[in-house]
């Protein structure tokens, strides 16, 4: 067999693979079954179309309660000196609800490369005019550390107890002595924010969520929430509000809600919470 005899049997080879394959992708899609276009080439990391953000807003639905003076007792002095009031509640004046923790469930969910590479190292909480700051925080406990910082000039405590993980009691004296600034590591992921407490000033209070994965977020102050660069496809994710833990409302019963995630922006609207779900026995 000569060399041209060769080529052309190769091309009817290659035309006869072509028919069965076009044949083949036909009758998958006859049946229903979606046709998977380039599986087995490398993906793109963090390509567009295997991503998405999911948004929404959180409002109270009436108005806006009065935030409780709280009273500060311990170096007044300093303390005194700030208008600190109540946290557990943040309504703004257009009804939005701030300080509500929205977070995959799943703890083995796909990260998307690019949102690992450039997530900060460190996550900061900062003893500032007598209060923390931020109130609420999260942390990818396996690739970062909190960073605890004394801005005020007096000696402050830090003091936490995750479940199944080592408790933290951290005292900062003021600055500039270097140990106004400390760090810890998390070894383990929670379901659910962990309170954080200062014992020399019962006032100060706030959360921090370890997670094993960095999808998460926390209401802002108009109530809207962006968790970004999450896989496609279904995902469910868990509510939680300090008032009132896991967020049981009509739309997300036992705080949980799925939503399925598509390239792009995904919606989830606007959810209305009743004042009565985070009444408190006076």
């Amino acid at each position: 067999m000569n060399r041209n005899t060769n080529v052309d049997a190769m091309n009817r080879k290659w035309t006869r693979r072509r028919f069965v394959g076009r044949v083949a992708g036909v009758a998958m899609a006859a049946w229903g079954v979606p046709r998977v276009v380039g599986a087995a080439g490398p993906s793109r990391p963090g390509a567009s179309d295997e991503w998405g953000d999911l948004v929404g807003r959180f409002l109270y639905d009436g108005a806006p309660p009065p935030r409780k003076k709280l009273k500060v007792d311990k170096d007044i002095d300093c303390c005194g000196r700030f208008d600190i009031r109540d946290e557990s509640l943040m309504v703004g004046p257009d009804g939005g609800l701030a300080g509500v923790y929205v977070y995959a469930r799943d703890r083995r969910i796909r990260v998307c490369p690019e949102l690992a590479a450039s997530i900060e190292k460190e996550v900061l909480l900062d003893n500032c005019d007598c209060i923390f700051k931020p109130h609420c925080l999260a942390i990818w406990c396996e690739r970062q550390t909190l960073k605890i910082v004394n801005s005020d000039p007096v000696a402050q405590n830090v003091a936490f107890s995750p479940l199944g993980d080592a408790p933290a009691n951290i005292i900062l004296p003021p600055p500039p002595n270097r140990a106004a600034t400390a760090t810890w590591t998390f070894r383990r992921p929670q379901r659910k924010p962990a309170p954080i407490a200062c014992n020399y000033h019962p006032w100060e209070s706030a959360f921090i969520l370890p997670l094993a994965h960095p999808y998460c977020t926390v209401s802002r102050a108009d109530g809207t929430f962006r968790i970004a660069r999450l896989p496609i496809g279904p995902i469910e994710f868990q509510l939680w509000h300090e008032r009132v833990g896991y967020l049981d409302a009509p739309r997300f019963a036992r705080g949980r809600i799925t939503a399925t995630i598509a390239p792009g922006e995904n919606d989830l609207g606007t959810f209305h919470l009743a004042p009565a779900l985070f009444a408190q026995e006076s």
